[in-house]
């Protein structure tokens, strides 16, 4: 049994071929090319589209392709499959400014209505549209079957321990959710690197002494910074998310340190994270990869879903299987 705490929905990932912005042209050529492989193409057949067509010709194409095969039903058959008792949904709310209104958590509400057990709803924040966005959050959680909240400091522009976000910390002390917060390198050219980096989560660990944070994508390439986090703050939890398992199980790429400790002193403040759909790989894949870790087994099935059943008080049994049958 799994469950993963990092994820969205096919209709969210592969929707939108021409939004991403033309100043991070990188995001369109990494992505894509993943997003292709799911759809069945090869990367040598994306890139060879692109060179006597344009990216949004070639990715509409790509698109309608996961359109048929991702339908909710065939989604929720490759979940099964896969033993996956819960799948997150990232509803991010993006922007760096406060022009337009709070990203719509009514959707995503239904569906964790009509498919209860089955989706955990993490409701997206944007600071820039302060109370607005607040009330949309508090609504979520309260009222509409949400039980976390996500955020993309570097999306929004602002570091995480920027006191525009000070207001949802409160919210998620008061309210006990974790929030989920992108704590990696990003590729936009016009960002700095730094902005995610896993220092910047010390200040609201520091000031809400309950504030329970999931540090997305484990912190890479600053594996020695996440580690001291981790080791000091237990309220502090990291997944892996979009990095494939083969490349962090790999001597060389700066997971060493993480895996080490992850089987020891970490072993109760790590959470399965996936992101399969953004890396363009088969569920079944990317959990046969993890499998190849050198992890206890013990270790393996708190990362698996031990840790994230009390972090989000699922208050699941090994002994059921959780809506994993036909």
């Amino acid at each position: 049994m799994i469950i993963d705490c990092s994820n969205t929905l096919p209709e969210f990932q592969f929707q939108g071929a021409t939004d991403i912005n033309p100043k991070n042209e990188e995001y369109r050529k990494l992505f894509g090319q993943r997003w292709a492989r799911l759809a069945g193409w090869t990367k040598e057949e994306f890139f060879k589209r692109l060179e006597s067509e344009s990216t949004e010709n070639v990715m509409q194409e790509v698109y309608a392709k996961l359109e048929k095969n991702f339908s909710m039903d065939q989604f929720l058959k490759m979940l099964r499959d896969s033993t996956i008792a819960y799948h997150a949904i990232h509803n991010m709310d993006y922007g760096r400014d406060g022009s337009e209104a709070p990203a719509d958590h009514d959707y995503v509400a239904e569906l964790l209505k009509k498919y209860p057990d089955r989706f955990i709803g993490f409701a997206g924040y944007n600071p820039h549209k302060g109370t607005e966005s607040l009330k949309v959050v508090r609504k979520a959680i309260t009222e509409q079957g949400y039980k976390a909240v996500v955020i993309p400091p570097y999306e929004h522009g602002i570091k995480a321990d920027d006191r525009k976000y000070y207001p949802l910390y409160a919210l998620c002390d008061e309210l006990e959710i974790p929030v989920w917060i992108h704590s990696s390198i990003n590729y936009y050219r016009e960002t700095s690197v730094f902005l995610d980096h896993p220092s910047n989560l010390e200040a609201p660990l520091m000031d809400f002494k309950n504030l329970k944070i999931i540090a997305g994508h484990g912190g890479w390439p600053w594996i020695p910074d996440m580690i001291a986090m981790l080791l000091k703050y237990k309220n502090l939890h990291v997944d892996t998310s979009a990095f494939r398992p083969r490349y962090i199980a790999e001597p060389n790429t700066g997971w060493d340190m993480f895996l080490h400790y992850a089987n020891s002193l970490l072993q109760d403040q790590i959470v399965f994270g996936s992101d399969w759909l953004t890396l363009g790989i088969p569920i079944k894949d990317y959990i046969a990869e993890v499998e190849e870790w050198p992890l206890k087994d013990s270790v393996k099935e708190k990362f698996y879903w031990k840790n994230a059943n009390k972090l989000f008080k699922l208050k699941l049994g090994k002994e059921v299987s959780y809506g994993l049958e036909e």
